[in-house]
C-alpha cells in the first residue's frame, strides 16, 4: 500500500469521526397533535366523492400508468382542494416537477387551504431553502421524517456525521400519499422528481399510481395521521438553520418557484383519434 493511500484513510477515517461527534439530534420540540379534518360537505372535492361512490362501503380507484396524468392529477387536486392537503413522500425533488407542485401547494394554502407536508430527509440535500421556505407561509407546515441534524450539504456528509447514530438513520419513510380534502387521494409508486414523470432528460421511471375514493380513504387518511404524529417526524425549521426572516423565507421561495421552466404547464398526451 503506498504512503498516499494510507494517509487518505487515515484522513478519511478521522474525518469521519470529528463529523460523527455532531451527530446527535436535538430533543424533538412539543408540537400539539394534529389530525387531519373531516371531509366537509361545503368541499367541492368531498361532493363529487359522494356522487361518484354508489354505496359507503365500496372504495373506487383509477389506475394511472401515464406519467403527465399522474402530475396533473396531483395539480388539479391542489387547485381544487378547499380546506386541506395532507402531503408524504419518500422524495420531493428541487426540480422543475418539485417547484411545479409546491408552488401550487404555495397558493393553495394562500388561499386558506390547510398544508401539512411531510418528507423523508434522506434526499433533501440542496432542498432545505425550498422546504424552509414553504413552511414560513401561513397555513403551511412542514415535517423531515427521521432527518440528518448535520452535514447537510450532501448525501455522504449526512451518513458520515451520523455513524454513531446509523441505525436511526437507516430507518427511512416510503410513503407516497396525496391527500385532498380528506376525500381524494392520489397514491402509488411515484415521488415527486423529473424522472418519475417522463420530465428528465437523462432517464425516467416506468411507474403506476391510483386515484382514489371512497371508503378506504379515512384508512389512508390515518396512516398520514400516524406518520405525522410520529416522535421521527420533525419540525423543518428545527433541523434547518437559518438567518433569514419569514418574510425572506418567503420571497426566496417566490423567486425558486415562480420562475424559470417549472412555470409550463404539463404537457399532456394527445387523445387518440
Amino acid at each position: 500500500m503506498s504512503t498516499s493511500g494510507t494517509h487518505f484513510r487515515v484522513w478519511t477515517a478521522l474525518a469521519a469521526i470529528l463529523l460523527a461527534g455532531c451527530g446527535a439530534l436535538p430533543p424533538r420540540m412539543d408540537v400539539p397533535l394534529s389530525m387531519a379534518t373531516e371531509p366537509s360537505p361545503d368541499s367541492p372535492l368531498v361532493r363529487i366523492a359522494e356522487v361518484s361512490t354508489p354505496s359507503p362501503e365500496l372504495s373506487g380507484f383509477r389506475l394511472m400508468p401515464h406519467a403527465a396524468y399522474s402530475l396533473d392529477a396531483r395539480i388539479e387536486l391542489t387547485r381544487r382542494a378547499k380546506y386541506s392537503l395532507d402531503i408524504q413522500y419518500y422524495l420531493i425533488q428541487n426540480d422543475l416537477t418539485g417547484r411545479l407542485l409546491l408552488r401550487n401547494v404555495r397558493d393553495a394554502a394562500k388561499r386558506g387551504v390547510q398544508v401539512r407536508l411531510l418528507v423523508d430527509d434522506l434526499y433533501t440535500f440542496g432542498a432545505d431553502p425550498m422546504f424552509i421556505g414553504l413552511s414560513a407561509f401561513p397555513n403551511v407546515e412542514v415535517r423531515l421524517f427521521n432527518p440528518f441534524c448535520c452535514g447537510r450539504e450532501g448525501f455522504m456528509s449526512r451518513y458520515l456525521a451520523s455513524l454513531l447514530d446509523f441505525r436511526r438513520v437507516n430507518h427511512r419513510m416510503h410513503n407516497k400519499l396525496f391527500i385532498a380534502d380528506s376525500a381524494m387521494v392520489v397514491a402509488g409508486g411515484r415521488n415527486i422528481a423529473d424522472e418519475y414523470f417522463t420530465r428528465s432528460m437523462s432517464g425516467n421511471f416506468v411507474d403506476m399510481d391510483a386515484f382514489i375514493v371512497g371508503a378506504v380513504v379515512p384508512k389512508l387518511v390515518r396512516i398520514f395521521d400516524a406518520y405525522w404524529n410520529s416522535e421521527h417526524a420533525y419540525p423543518v425549521a428545527q433541523i434547518v438553520a437559518t438567518d433569514r426572516t419569514r418574510e425572506q423565507l418567503q420571497e426566496d421561495f417566490n423567486k425558486l418557484v415562480d420562475e424559470g421552466d417549472q412555470m409550463m404547464e404539463v404537457r399532456m398526451p394527445p387523445k387518440p383519434a
